[in-house]
């Protein structure tokens, strides 16, 4: 089990959520003809504008907690596209509830994630029950390792570089970790529950961390031709 209770380290991932951020906060996001924003003058409120209409409405999040405004208003859409995550934290809002909440409140929901304390997660497929979540290595270099559960899943399904281990000395290589640029919210499962991409979407023979089959648990590697890209999106899409 890799659960241990370290409020620094999430205090760390906090910090580098906030300082990684800045070129995306208050980022919007875009399902169904509705652009969803968290609002930049109220705290736990959010925006939607109906593209289709132009008609506007905002929605209060009754459950808001003060450590969500340390998450530079980022937001971010699970590729199932059931859930909208919320930085820094595990929780979400349902899209089903934003999109006809009109002036209603809204709720926050747990991600059932034993590792929360150490981890933020990043992704969810919700009919699966698989969840994707990263822990900081370096907090200055902002790198991170990548941890794939169940719900309320005791252990990493994958191991291997750039999947995160509880060690007992506490000390992970930087090596062994990647970086995700200015997102953390670039990694995904795919719709069916059978593959993750922690980071990038890539099939190649040098990527890292790479795609990886969860039930077989070992890397997708597709032959590096021209059709190589297409075949590793079309896992995901």
């Amino acid at each position: 089990m890799m659960t241990f209770n370290n409020p620094k380290l999430m205090f760390i991932f906090f910090l580098v959520i906030s300082f990684s951020s800045w070129g995306e906060s208050y980022n919007k996001i875009n399902i169904d003809g509705l652009e969803i924003q968290l609002s930049r003058k109220e705290y736990g409120v959010m925006n939607v504008l109906n593209t289709i209409n132009d008609s506007k409405y905002s929605c209060a999040i009754k459950n808001w907690q003060k450590t969500m405004s340390s998450g530079a208003g980022i937001i971010s859409l699970t590729s199932d596209k059931v859930g909208v995550l919320i930085a820094p934290g595990n929780k979400y809002l349902k899209v089903n509830d934003i999109k006809f909440c009109h002036g209603k409140s809204l709720q926050f929901y747990d991600i059932p994630f034993i590792d929360s304390k150490i981890a933020s997660v990043v992704d969810v497929n919700f009919k699966e029950e698989l969840i994707l979540a990263l822990v900081v290595i370096d907090a200055h270099f902002r790198t991170y390792q990548a941890i794939i559960s169940t719900f309320n899943g005791e252990e990493n399904i994958l191991s291997g570089k750039g999947f995160w281990q509880d060690l007992s000395s506490g000390e992970h290589d930087v090596d062994d970790s990647f970086s995700t640029g200015k997102s953390i919210y670039i990694g995904k499962i795919s719709l069916d529950g059978k593959y993750v991409a922690p980071y990038d979407v890539d099939c190649t023979t040098n990527s890292f961390p790479g795609v990886w089959d969860i039930k077989k648990k070992v890397k997708v590697i597709f032959k590096n031709d021209i059709d190589n890209q297409r075949k590793c999106n079309s896992l995901f899409y």
